[in-house]
């Protein structure tokens, strides 16, 4: 028992056993309830071919020879059946009963009117389903409360033959039989567990072994391996797991090595930011140097500390001598920052931007009747400037974007222009509550969301405005936004001309 018992305990192996047990049981409850049924109409029907022979060979007997009772007698006697010969007036002629011997009067009629034994049986009651063989039925004898087959069939002579066989007989095989069955099927079952327990541990035994190895590997344990269990399916996936063991464990030295390293690179960066940190700390002294001396003798030449036309030359030329020296610092951290910075191709082109309006306009038709805006475009076409088409274009499309994601109240968008000195400045302006004069900078800064709701819908400000700040500093125009009346503005310049380029490189020197 206790061998059985450790047997059971794996989970799966417990599952399995019971799940087969379970449909064995199932399978046996089931033939159990439909053996007796289907037994008794086997031997319904063997019950009915055997009447049917019966009945051929009373028919191939010949009345008129001196065996002819004799071989009726036998028949009844060998085949347990009991038969009638009614003549077609309905007389009876003959009956077997088992009384005294072939020729005994008890076997004959003792009028013309004396009853069959058919005329006397009602239908049964227990058994009143038809099995739809031809001159075959079941009825009971109301002297004994008994069932029968009867089965008739007319002979040679004219004559019908009735033949009785008690359905007992027929009951006692079949419920014997279904004992039989009830006794060796739970044999089965018992044996069917101990043999399946046996033959399931082969197979649940290499499972739990890959498991503690897992768990093994799960702890970070890579020394315990898995055996050989085979070429199928759990050998494929033992040798699968030693592999991934393997992988694993030269996984993990190459991430401590590596995790060395990365260690190694912190200190450098740490390094590298305090110097950093120390090169801006000097920056700033450097700095704040030559403020302070300018600020000094610019104060004291306001103040008019001397007359004397030599003293002011001398500050003068102090306050000129630190500013050189400011400008230079400043720009070295200029060029500094330049080489640090990289940056792509610069390549403006004159284009339509009137025509590229539209065309977002046009492409973002489905987000305006989905989102129910109403959208005014007043910007000319054509309208000519000159700057990087494809980036202006992104600029113009994260505008409209934004205002579509913000567009409450009167649910309006209007897109527009104006004259900015050199510059066009284009104009998107969406109804829809305020922005906080908190947020109006740091809503440029990449993924920026604030806190708290500051009137602005959830205030996404996502990467679509950073990208627009990074596109409109690479052309030095200007961008911005301001709360209006009932609703946001957004705005940006794009050059007009080729010049205006070359006036920003000459203002920057």
């Amino acid at each position: 028992m206790s061998r059985i018992a450790s047997l059971i305990t794996g989970k799966i192996r417990a599952k399995i056993f019971l799940s087969v047990i379970a449909v064995i049981a199932v399978f046996i409850c089931v033939i159990s309830a439909i053996s007796y049924p289907v037994l008794f109409r086997i031997f319904t029907k063997n019950t009915y071919e055997e009447l049917c022979s019966v009945a051929d060979t009373i028919d191939f007997l010949v009345p008129d020879s001196g065996s002819y009772y004799y071989d009726l007698y036998a028949l009844s006697e060998n085949h347990n059946v009991e038969f009638e010969i009614i003549d077609i007036g309905g007389v009876l002629l003959y009956k077997s009963n088992g009384e005294g011997s072939a020729m005994s009067s008890s076997h004959f009629a003792v009028n013309d009117f004396a009853p069959t034994q058919y005329s006397e049986m009602i239908p049964s009651v227990k058994h009143t389903k038809n099995y739809n063989y031809p001159n075959f039925e079941i009825k009971k004898k109301l002297a004994t409360n008994a069932d029968y087959f009867i089965y008739h069939s007319e002979i040679s002579t004219g004559d019908t033959v009735y033949l009785y066989t008690p359905v007992a007989d027929v009951e006692n095989i079949v419920e014997t039989a279904d004992r039989v069955y009830s006794v060796f099927s739970i044999l089965i079952l018992g044996l069917s567990g101990l043999l399946f327990l046996f033959i399931s541990s082969k197979f649940t035994k290499p499972v739990e072994e890959i498991n503690d190895v897992t768990k093994d590997m799960a702890a970070l344990n890579f020394e315990r391996k898995c055996e050989n269990y085979g070429k199928d399916e759990i050998g494929e996936l033992g040798r699968s797991i030693n592999i991934l063991s393997n992988t694993l464990d030269s996984t993990l030295m190459d991430l401590k090595d590596k995790n060395a390293q990365l260690e190694k690179d912190i200190e450098l960066r740490l390094a590298l930011d305090n110097a950093r940190k120390s090169f801006i700390n000097n920056v700033s002294h450097e700095l704040k140097t030559p403020i302070a001396i300018i600020s000094g003798y610019a104060e004291a030449l306001l103040e008019g500390i001397s007359d004397n036309p030599q003293v002011i030359r001398e500050y003068c030329g102090i306050i000129n001598d630190e500013s050189h020296k400011m400008n230079n610092l400043v720009l070295e951290l200029l060029e500094l920052s330049k080489l640090e910075s990289k940056t792509s191709p610069f390549t403006p082109e004159t284009f339509d931007i009137g025509e590229s309006v539209a065309k977002i306009i046009d492409h973002l038709s489905i987000e305006f009747e989905k989102s129910g805006i109403t959208v005014e475009n007043s910007v000319p076409v054509p309208l000519d400037c000159y700057a990087q088409k494809d980036k202006i274009e992104i600029v113009i499309n994260n505008y409209i974007t934004n205002a579509i994601s913000h567009c409450s109240g009167e649910k309006k968008i209007t897109v527009s222009c104006a004259g900015a000195g050199e510059c066009l400045r284009i104009e998107v302006f969406n109804t829809g509550e305020h922005i906080d004069e908190g947020d109006m900078a740091e809503l440029w800064d990449s993924f920026y969301r604030a806190d708290k709701a500051h009137g602005r819908s959830e205030n996404r400000f996502g990467l679509g405005l950073s990208i627009v700040r990074s596109i409109m500093e690479n052309h030095s125009c200007g961008y911005g936004v301001e709360n209006a009346d009932r609703g946001v503005k957004f705005y940006f310049d794009v050059p007009l001309k080729a010049d205006y380029y070359e006036n920003k490189s000459e203002n920057q020197s």
